[in-house]
């Protein structure tokens, strides 16, 4: 899929996150297992690369199986006003900057709301859901 089908469609989470100071267009992927940014993007804000130590071989929908390996590693970024860091794997990406995959959105405990096309973010101050055996330790440990 390119930039432009992407921005065409209504079914994917899009929005924008802040890397290195630089607004930046970021794809939301619970459909991909990493995270990737375009090589022209990491030109752009000067990221710095590091190689990895073998090959990786990416699929991808429009160009087939993709080998690369290059990483900008624990890059800091910013979503929705929330720091993290991230590794971004290397990729030729036509019209897409950066796309944000299972690893960020698991890691960081993130949800995709898929009908208000949002994220939804972990807040420390909701309650937690406890099975029925954390439920009873709880209980035993007087909390």
């Amino acid at each position: 899929m390119t930039g432009a089908e992407v921005a065409g469609s209504g079914n994917l989470v899009m929005g924008r996150c802040v890397i290195v100071g630089k607004s930046t267009c970021v794809l939301y992927d619970s459909g991909a297992t990493h995270s990737f940014v375009s090589e022209t993007c990491v030109k752009r804000l000067g990221l710095p690369v590091c190689e990895l130590q073998c090959d990786l071989v990416v699929s991808t929908p429009t160009s087939g199986l993709v080998r690369t390996s290059f990483l900008c590693a624990r890059d800091p970024m910013e979503v929705e006003g929330r720091r993290y860091k991230v590794n971004l794997i290397c990729l030729p990406l036509q019209e897409l900057e950066v796309i944000l995959g299972m690893d960020w959105l698991s890691a960081n405990r993130i949800l995709i709301d898929c009908r208000e096309k949002r994220l939804l973010f972990p807040n420390s101050e909701e309650p937690k859901l406890l099975s029925s055996h954390g439920a009873g330790k709880e209980l035993q440990d007087d909390a």
